[in-house]
């Protein structure tokens, strides 16, 4: 069964933006096995700013291009439940990827510090629920693949596989 695919620039930036949480995750959790002020920790900790100021901006073009391109249709047969628990699981994601990177700079800053430790304290609980969306997100995507047989991750991929 064939499915309508993504245009080049919705699968790129997806994949990006994916590539680069995945540096999120690694840098964000790899830093706390060095020591306070060593070099390790410093460098992992500057590429998490950069790579979550590189994901707030990719998260603004993804949302720019999405809402003046359409995604394609939803594979035949999909449930209304379905269809709604994706909608809400990308606007979940979508939502993720602007607040989540916010909180890390206004963590960082001097307001954020004047304004005690919720920023951070949110900062950190969202990581944990970003972390189980993505893997609703990669679950649902496996189950539509290999459980419904209805190729949708292919809409997605970088090539045709």
């Amino acid at each position: 069964m064939t499915q309508p695919t993504y245009d080049r620039v919705s699968i790129w930036l997806h994949w990006l933006i994916a590539a680069a949480m995945a540096i999120q995750f690694a840098t964000g959790w790899l830093w706390g096995i060095y020591e306070r002020g060593s070099e390790p920790r410093f460098i992992l900790f500057r590429i998490h700013i950069v790579v979550g100021s590189v994901i707030f901006a990719l998260a603004l073009i993804r949302i720019s291009w999405r809402l003046t391109h359409k995604a394609p249709p939803p594979p035949a047969g999909m449930s209304r439940a379905t269809f709604i628990a994706s909608k809400a699981a990308h606007g979940l994601l979508y939502l993720a990827i602007i607040v989540q990177p916010l909180l890390g700079l206004l963590t960082i800053t001097a307001f954020g510090k004047s304004i005690g430790r919720w920023p951070r304290d949110l900062h950190m609980i969202l990581v944990n629920v970003i972390a189980a969306i993505i893997l609703i997100h990669v679950a649902a995507a496996i189950w539509h693949q290999f459980v419904r047989l209805d190729n949708l991750m292919r809409r997605m991929l970088p090539s045709r596989i």
